[in-house]
């Protein structure tokens, strides 16, 4: 292609299209300039979704797009959508239903959240660093390991989530937490907690998402939520969506 870099409009946001043989140090320095050159074009806008072609990128390399794009634009990439198209179904579903379920919450939970108070997040959450919300939480970026986020309603981490994860904070057993690449320390919803085994790789690896050396396989957007007592991960379904989210 003449152009390492794409971008076009969609009826969802954006469109980038990348160079498929381009060495990635270079690809994210040409992804850079043309955001950068681009700024103005996106003026005014918000929350996106950023569907990319010609290229599969892996979880780190995606999370250095998400973080350039973050860095460089007023832009919050609600969701990526990629091949897979499970995982643009079923993350703009759950965009969908957190909006639909915290319109249902109390006029003052509903004003607080218009003020931008913890719905949004973009960036990386570090070890030792901590995001609390009222309401639901949505985190454009990674949660590392030590790092946490606490939401009364609904969480949701559109990268590695591998910190400590806590939604239904106020005791809301109904609440779920949802995230690109699933390999939490620790979840809690509600009352219910559940750790990850220390020790235990293939526990670990069949309960919390991918192992450490499978960086470079395509992440599976996956669900925590409370069942008969017991928190349960599963890959993300518009039939489990409908079933689990009221």
């Amino acid at each position: 292609m003449n152009q390492p870099v794409l971008l076009k409009g969609n009826s969802l946001g954006l469109t980038m299209v990348l160079d498929p043989g381009m060495k990635f140090d270079q690809l994210i320095k040409a992804i850079e300039d043309k955001f950068v050159q681009a700024k103005d074009f996106f003026n005014g806008q918000t929350q996106i979704a950023l569907k990319i072609e010609g290229r599969k990128l892996d979880a780190k390399e995606l999370q250095n797009v998400l973080q350039i794009i973050a860095e460089k634009t007023t832009l919050t990439i609600a969701y990526v959508i990629e091949d897979d198209k499970i995982m643009e179904t079923s993350f703009k579903d759950v965009l969908k239903k957190i909006q639909e379920r915290e319109q249902k919450r109390s006029q003052s939970m509903v004003d607080e959240r218009r003020k931008g108070d913890g719905q949004f997040y973009r960036g990386t959450l570090r070890s030792g660093q901590s995001l609390e919300s009222d309401a639901s939480v949505v985190v454009v970026g990674d949660v590392n390991p030590g790092a946490s986020v606490c939401a009364k309603g609904n969480v949701v981490v559109l990268g590695c989530a591998k910190g400590y994860l806590s939604a239904g904070c106020d005791g809301d057993d109904h609440a779920f937490v949802a995230a690109l690449d699933m390999q939490p320390m620790q979840i809690r919803i509600g009352k219910h907690i559940a750790r990850s085994a220390d020790g235990e790789p293939e526990k670990k690896k069949k309960l919390f998402g991918r192992s450490k050396n499978n960086d470079n396989q395509p992440m599976e957007a996956q669900i925590a939520f409370v069942e008969d007592e017991n928190i349960y991960i599963e890959p993300i379904s518009k039939a489990l969506l409908n079933e689990i989210i009221v």
